[in-house]
């Protein structure tokens, strides 16, 4: 997450609450968390290393 979007996630959550949110808030809080989603997903794929199984191996006999 952006230092600027963690201001406006915080200014955000202050409006939810303090009851001031309206239906511009939650679509802008809902297309705030899909950017912040997608920035994870994004750096999740270079930072998992691959999967391998437990009975594999590089090992011959």
């Amino acid at each position: 997450m952006s230092p600027e979007q963690l201001k406006v996630l915080q200014r955000l959550s202050q409006l939810f609450e303090e009851g001031r949110a309206g239906p511009s808030q939650i679509r802008e809080l809902s297309s705030l968390l899909t950017a912040i989603n997608q920035n994870q997903d994004r750096s999740d794929v270079f930072a998992n290393p691959p999967f391998s199984h437990a009975r594999s191996s590089n090992d011959t006999l």
